[in-house]
């Protein structure tokens, strides 16, 4: 059984994917970040409240 098609030719795919695809990477890496930032900041202040807290025991967690 032969194919009778003829005519396709191949075609370069869209780089809208690509760019998209770019967008959503730097979006996930900034809320990362931000993520990240907020997370250290939140340890400081617990860290910095336990320290100041004078009644605070040192072999307690925090």
């Amino acid at each position: 059984m032969t194919d009778q098609i003829s005519g396709i030719t191949a075609k370069e795919t869209d780089t809208s994917t690509d760019t998209d695809s770019q967008a959503l990477s730097s979006e996930f890496q900034s809320m990362m970040l931000k993520g990240g930032m907020m997370f250290l900041q939140s340890m400081q202040s617990d860290v910095t409240d336990a320290m100041s807290d004078s009644t605070s025991d040192p072999d307690e967690p925090f």
